[in-house]
């Protein structure tokens, strides 16, 4: 660490800015910069982390190479500082999204916590996208660099995906519809014997899943109330050596009660 470099004689006033986009105004925010000394060979020498936008430092003269880091975006570059005061700044390239989920068409947005995930729009070698993002919240704002991403909501029962642009220096509202419908699910004992109040283990397949190996969502309640994509279904209900089962269908924006006898 650098940290007697303001007494230095040759240290000089650094001003590092960051900029939404090219053209935009300095940010204010909590944007953090790593800083690092780039000695003899292109070694880095790290000097200091500080966090809030537009940073003041002093610095010896030399080559510096600093990352800006706000949300998901980071961009690294280099300044040198020599006889005078330096202003330095660092464009992010980046833009804002507003993401949040509807169960169906026509209804409010869900409230509860929800798992986004950001995903690259390009496959690697593989096939397969890397996460750029992740968070937890009902309605997040997410900054990224420009370009195409595909994103993930999933919510306790059922993920939906879709594919949004970021433009640098703008802001985007993604509203995702999971096009479900609610289903509430209840145990009765064989031979019409009363609902069963105990708990319920509940598991949801695809009714494409002849094999039953990929629950769509599990639960462990007496009862309980799904929201599941539109399609078809099988539940399987299991109570100590009660076994039940039922297909069932489900159409988005559509409510719908199924009483699942156990045997």
């Amino acid at each position: 660490m650098l940290d007697a470099a303001a007494a230095d004689t040759k240290a000089q006033q650094v001003t590092l800015q960051v900029v939404i986009a090219e053209g935009a105004k300095p940010m204010r925010e909590s944007v953090t910069f790593n800083i690092a000394r780039v000695a003899p060979g292109g070694r880095l020498e790290p000097v200091d982390t500080k966090i809030g936008a537009p940073l003041k430092i002093a610095l010896p003269q030399g080559r510096y190479q600093v990352e800006a880091s706000y949300g998901d975006t980071s961009v690294t570059s280099t300044f040198d500082v020599a006889g005078k005061a330096l202003t330095h700044r660092i464009s992010l390239n980046a833009g804002w999204a507003h993401l949040r989920v509807i169960p169906h068409r026509g209804a409010l947005p869900l409230t509860s916590a929800i798992d986004w995930e950001v995903l690259t729009y390009g496959r690697d070698a593989t096939g397969q996208r890397h996460r750029v993002a992740a968070v937890k919240s009902p309605n997040p704002r997410v900054v990224l660099p420009a370009g195409h991403y595909v994103v993930q909501a999933k919510t306790r029962d059922s993920l939906a995906k879709h594919t949004i642009e970021i433009t640098a220096g703008h802001t985007y509202k993604y509203t995702l519809d999971l096009n479900a419908g609610a289903v509430a699910f209840s145990a009765v004992r064989g031979g019409g014997g009363p609902t069963i109040e105990e708990t319920v283990d509940w598991q949801v397949f695809k009714a494409s899943d002849a094999s039953l190996s990929k629950p769509v969502t599990t639960r462990s309640a007496a009862s309980g109330r799904f929201w599941l994509r539109e399609g078809r279904y099988i539940v399987l209900a299991r109570q100590g050596q009660w076994n039940g089962r039922a297909n069932f269908e489900v159409r988005s924006g559509n409510e719908r009660s199924i009483s699942v006898e156990l045997k």
